[in-house]
């Protein structure tokens, strides 16, 4: 997708989910590194948005690097990140960004490779990945798990949120294009400013591809992974059939 997509959203993208257990997930994620035998070093952040995820990793002594897409959401994790937690930022394509050294461990959170939907581009995501993770690191991501997509199609969804400057509304409607196995979703956002009553209007549409597991561990093993382990989102439960979001680590080879 293109920086573009972003311009706006990172605006109201922390207001959005400011419910979302950030540290929570961490440290999930934190305990399958630990479990697999990676301590506490180098960690990547590919799509780290506002550095929402970097800063809990940091405060669970990680050294992290988060890198995004949009330089308005890095322009935001800078502003949100004190000094003292010494995170490094970084812009960049999940398929492009080239940091010329290597990490323990590489994440990539809330879907971020499902937003690699045009041809070849996740392929490429997981090569770069790859060339910045050392041998025997892991790489821990999330996705659009393919078989709960379709068994649980997306639909029109109202989300509406509000702090003391701004009220929003945001209207999703899906469009699903099965030959690319992705969704499309067209984005209305209406931004109102409680001080002065005037409303913008934002519209975005996000392009994400869902996966399904024996596709993935064929681009994985190409890529210079072994998958090791799946789990359904972020919790101790296996990948299952009905499960939207699925969770992989992989080893680098």
């Amino acid at each position: 997708m293109s920086a573009g997509s972003f311009s706006h959203y990172a605006r109201y993208y922390d207001l959005l989910y400011r419910d979302k257990d950030y540290a929570a997930e961490a440290r999930f994620v934190d305990g399958l590194l630990r479990a697999g035998g990676v301590a506490p070093g180098a960690l990547l952040d590919v799509g780290c948005g506002t550095g929402a995820h970097a800063r809990e990793f940091a405060a669970l002594g990680w050294k992290v690097t988060g890198v995004d897409l949009a330089g308005d959401m890095i322009a935001l994790a800078r502003l949100k990140t004190a000094a003292a937690a010494e995170i490094e930022f970084a812009t960049g394509a999940a398929a492009e960004f080239s940091l010329g050294r290597t990490f323990a461990a590489v994440v990539s959170l809330f879907h971020v490779m499902s937003y690699q939907a045009a041809p070849g581009e996740a392929e490429r995501a997981l090569a770069n990945v790859r060339r910045h993770l050392a041998t025997g690191g892991r790489f821990i991501f999330d996705f659009w798990h393919g078989p709960g997509v379709l068994a649980d199609p997306p639909v029109v969804r109202v989300r509406r949120v509000s702090d003391e400057r701004i009220r929003a509304t945001r209207i999703a409607e899906p469009r699903h294009q099965p030959d690319q196995r992705r969704i499309d979703v067209a984005y209305d956002v209406f931004i109102e400013d409680v001080a002065t009553g005037g409303i913008a209007q934002v519209r975005e549409v996000h392009q994400l591809r869902y996966f399904f597991l024996p596709e993935l561990e064929a681009a994985l093993a190409r890529a210079g992974f072994t998958l090791e382990a799946t789990r359904a989102d972020l919790s101790e439960q296996a990948l299952h059939e009905r499960a939207w979001y699925g969770l992989v680590v992989a080893r680098a080879k």
